[in-house]
């Protein structure tokens, strides 16, 4: 009797000791949910944020616009894979999928921040055990929010950063820390496509120091914007005329804000790089007759 007694004192003590652990390793789980959470969210906003300017000048970049003035974003949003394993496998052999819009941004910033493939999706777990739920404005309703919605979530915080800047009307230009190239290198390409020119832009990664290739029949002018404060040397000289090869471009521009260096001028000459001002760019079939 005694033996039995003591028995159940032990069985008891026993599922006391399993519910106690369970209970403490569940309330350490909820702790490090809420955590990384946090932590999932705050730097997704943080490196929104720092790079917003950047962001909506990208949009603005790869937007494109029919005849009839309907505005397509394809290739601002991407068409990444979703799934964690699909993703990795991917950046490793290099794929198309990461190499712009809001992929490339979240490849080469967001992902960066967060170290690898695995952190980031272990963070975006705890943010969807926290946050279980998602207004999802396609389908019209609130719905589960799964693993795989992870770059829906995250381009919806970009849009909402670039749509609020839009309607504070961030063009008035007093930001001073977004990408200046970018904006200057629009800037040209509308410059040309008023005056009739077929313009392309070169992809982000790979261009080969060539911004712009801009056609009309048989030509096809390979060109570099810089908008700096100092005159241009030789090195952007070297590089468009690399350039230029690289793209079977029949011609080499430099467009400047700041001028260029007497070497600059020399190199360009023995080059066959013309250089000028975005004053001249109207007229730029002249420097290539």
């Amino acid at each position: 009797m005694k033996i039995f007694f003591i028995l159940i004192i032990f069985i008891i003590f026993l599922i006391f000791k399993i519910v106690r652990d369970y209970q403490i390793k569940k309330k350490k789980l909820k702790i490090t949910n809420a955590l990384n959470s946090n932590f999932f969210i705050q730097t997704i906003n943080n490196l929104i944020d720092e790079n917003k300017y950047n962001l909506l000048e990208e949009r603005i970049r790869l937007r494109e616009t029919d005849a009839y003035g309907n505005e397509d974003y394809k290739k601002w949003i991407g068409n990444p894979p979703l799934d964690e394993k699909t993703i990795e496998k991917n950046i490793f052999n290099g794929s198309k999928s990461f190499k712009e819009g809001i992929p490339y941004f979240w490849e080469r910033v967001i992902l960066k921040k967060f170290g690898s493939v695995e952190l980031f999706f272990e963070k975006w777990r705890s943010y969807c055990i926290e946050n279980p739920t998602i207004d999802d404005e396609i389908v019209g309703s609130i719905r589960k929010l799964e693993t795989e919605d992870w770059f829906v979530f995250i381009a919806s915080q970009i849009e909402k950063s670039c749509l609020n800047l839009i309607e504070k009307n961030y063009s008035s230009k007093s930001k001073g820390n977004y990408k200046k190239g970018i904006r200057f290198e629009n800037h040209c390409m509308e410059i040309l496509k008023q005056n009739g020119w077929e313009v392309k832009e070169t992809p982000i990664t790979g261009d080969q120091g060539v911004d712009l290739i801009a056609s009309v029949n048989d030509l096809r002018i390979c060109i570099q914007c810089k908008d700096h404060e100092k005159a241009i040397g030789n090195k952007a000289v070297q590089e468009i005329s690399a350039g230029k090869l690289f793209w079977k471009g029949t011609h080499a521009i430099i467009v400047s804000r700041s001028g260029f260096t007497k070497s600059a001028h020399q190199l360009a000459k023995s080059n066959k790089v013309e250089l000028i001002n975005e004053f001249q760019l109207k007229d730029l079939e002249k420097f290539i007759v």
